[in-house]
């Protein structure tokens, strides 16, 4: 394999307002013969672990146990951030956008960048608690999974919901949208798909291996829910079937990712793994990403791959470009 590799410096700079891109997966022939091209990487270097970062155009946001930090990817400049809207920006632990605002989760509650300037929400301002452990952001809509329910910002107005609305837990531990716009909710407990007026509940009575959610993840190309449960476990499961379980792949999970394949990464504490539809693939050799461990990823609209990682955050240029 070719590498290429370029170490971004950070230093102090003016950043632009971005956010995350959507992709779409319904132009990919489910049939096609796959290449992999030579491997090319880029590491944008951060001086700690990344926990999280969305992306859009020229500009990234991430995230490290200290601060928030705008990286312009072009001009190889990075700003920080100690303070968002009136909250610290430590202790964050999920980042989302939808292309129009940002939005920034972690123990001290929600940010919300829409424009130039952060708005912060609380306890004290309609947030079910302030330890939010995920964020989502689809259609106009704000999704936080805190501690003690999840929330809606919709409106300028944040509406909870709990198990009295019949969530499977109260705490929310993943959120992920898919296409049709159903919000998935990883608990304690199972899942909860919210369709906008009820809840499903998936947990072991009725297909998973574990109860406990740590990531989720959607297939469009297969219309396929991925999801990390219990301590070492996988399951997946397609529109119209049942779960599928894989057993004992790897502890300390942290975050699903699909390739535009339907290869599904598995980021954790422990390394970096790859399901390619046959076999669980875990040698960094033949994996080519320069990372120990991975705490996010994220796929962009032009199929390349990034990692938060412990040393930054890893671009993988697109592995399947025909």
């Amino acid at each position: 394999m070719i590498k290429r590799i370029a170490l971004v410096a950070l230093a102090a700079s003016s950043c632009t307002v971005f956010a995350q891109d959507d992709f779409d997966e319904s132009k990919v022939k489910a049939e096609e013969i796959i290449y992999e091209k030579p491997t090319e990487w880029s590491v944008y270097a951060s001086d700690e672990p990344v926990v999280s970062f969305a992306i859009k155009g020229d500009d990234m946001w991430y995230a490290t146990a200290s601060g928030v930090f705008c990286t312009s990817v072009k001009k190889r400049t990075v700003q920080p951030f100690k303070d968002l809207g009136g909250i610290p920006a430590s202790d964050v632990t999920s980042i989302a956008s939808d292309g129009k605002v940002v939005v920034i989760g972690g123990k001290n509650g929600v940010a919300v960048l829409n424009g130039k300037s952060f708005t912060a929400y609380t306890a004290d301002k309609g947030l079910p608690d302030n330890g939010v452990n995920a964020v989502a952001v689809a259609g106009g809509k704000i999704w936080a999974g805190t501690d003690k329910g999840l929330a809606l910002l919709a409106g300028g107005k944040w509406k909870t919901f709990t198990t009295d609305n019949g969530l499977s837990h109260n705490k929310v531990t993943a959120l992920m949208i898919d296409p049709a716009g159903k919000v998935w909710v990883g608990t304690m407990k199972g899942i909860s798909v919210y369709d906008g007026s009820s809840f499903k509940i998936y947990d072991m009575k009725s297909g998973l291996s574990w109860n406990q959610v740590k990531a989720l993840a959607y297939d469009a190309r297969k219309k396929t829910v991925w999801a990390a449960v219990g301590e070492k476990d996988v399951n997946s499961l397609k529109e119209g079937g049942e779960w599928n379980t894989f057993m004992d792949i790897q502890e300390g999970i942290t975050s699903i990712m699909v390739d535009t394949q339907s290869r599904i990464w598995i980021g954790s504490t422990n390394g970096l793994i790859k399901y390619n539809g046959d076999e669980w693939i875990d040698d960094p050799k033949k994996l080519n990403v320069p990372a120990a461990q991975v705490f996010w990823m994220y796929r962009d609209k032009g199929g390349n791959l990034y990692y938060a990682a412990e040393n930054g955050i890893i671009r993988l240029s697109n592995p399947y470009p025909f």
